[in-house]
This record gives structure tokens, sequence and C-alpha cells, in this order.
């Protein structure tokens, strides 16, 4: 009878660890969608003149944002519940800075050596990203205090 209690005791504590485990490394990954979103706003915002470097940059980008806004759904579950008003609007936030950034690319590909002329695009990007961060922030730092309550 000890046996089994001490063998489910450990299945249990073996089980909490690999699901905060998994939560954390989901919060590692939410931060790096953070530090690339800063990082995109750093580079549309750059006005040095040379729209070739940035149209790479930007194209880099648009890629990593691809396999960013398949995980990011995923990875936002650590910290939010799936049904929340937040989770959704993160969700959206997220997909419409992507997209955004995309007419942003097409107008650097369309106009080379010209600073693109729609400022709009600019201004949501400029707007929305530190937003988002600042809401990403926020959740992890939740999420973070939350495991370290249950682990002590």
């Amino acid at each position: 009878m000890i046996k089994k209690m001490k063998v489910s005791f450990v299945f249990v504590l073996l089980f909490t660890s690999i699901m905060f485990a998994q939560n954390k490394s989901h919060i590692d990954s939410l931060y790096q969608v953070k530090n690339y979103l800063l990082d995109l706003r750093s580079t549309v915002i750059k006005n040095d003149g040379n729209t070739n470097e940035q149209l790479i940059k930007v194209a880099q980008l648009m890629e990593k944002g691809k396999v960013y806004e398949k995980q990011f759904p995923i990875w936002l579950k650590a910290v939010l519940n799936e049904d929340s008003w937040h989770y959704t609007e993160m969700k959206r936030q997220f997909t419409l800075i992507l997209q955004t950034l995309a007419l942003y690319k097409s107008d650097l590909k369309a106009k080379p050596n010209q600073r693109p002329n729609n400022l709009d695009d600019l201004k949501f990007l400029n707007n929305s990203i530190p937003k988002l961060v600042d809401e990403i922030y926020y959740y992890c730092k939740l999420a973070e205090e939350e495991r370290l309550k249950k682990t002590h």
C-alpha cells in the first residue's frame, strides 16, 4: 500500500514538473515573440535611406513571423485561457501586425530606393507593437508568479 502511494506520489510529482517545464518553455517562447516584435518595430521605424537593405530585413522578419504566427496561439495558452477575450485579442493583434508588415514590404518593393508614402502602416505598427509587447510581458509575468506560487 505504501509502495503504491510512493509510486503515485512520484508520478504526480513528475507529471506536474513536466507541465511546469512545458509552460516555462512556452513562456520563454512568448518572450522570443516579444523580442521579435521589438526587432520588427525598430526595423520599420529605422529611416536610413537604404530601402534595399530594409527590404531584406523585412523579408526575413516576415518569414520568422509566419513561423511565430502558427505557434503563437499555442504558446499563448500557457498564460491565458483560450476562451478569454484577451487571448482572442492578442492573437488578432499579432495577425494584424504581420498583415501590416506584408503591406509595408510590398510598398518597399513597389518603390525601390524610396520610403513608402503610406504612413498609416508605420503609424499602426508603431502604436500596436508596444501594446502587444506590454501585454505579452504582463501575462508572462503573471504566469511565472503563479507557477512560482505552486512550486513553493
